[in-house]
């Protein structure tokens, strides 16, 4: 999968899970900036990638996704991970 598309589909859970329109999910989006993503939301956020993209994050992974950004650069290190 390329990077876009990890971007895309990864962005396309946070649309679902936090119910925002796509535009508002730029690379800088944090739980400071979206009140929708609370501890709740983030772990709907976490089992929703890891169904979407079949992945499985560990612990230290999703405690980095504190941008969408950071999220986007996790995941992409689990698939390179999965695939090695």
């Amino acid at each position: 999968m390329s990077e876009q598309n990890i971007e895309q589909r990864v962005r396309e859970v946070f649309v679902a899970i936090l119910q925002l329109p796509p535009e508002k999910v730029v690379l800088e989006l944090s739980p400071d900036d979206c009140e929708q993503w609370d501890s709740l939301h983030h772990i709907h956020l976490v089992n929703a990638i890891n169904e979407t993209l079949g992945v499985d994050l560990t612990v230290e992974q999703q405690v980095e996704m504190l941008t969408f950004d950071l999220a986007v650069e996790v995941v992409k290190e689990a698939m390179q991970g999965a695939n090695q």
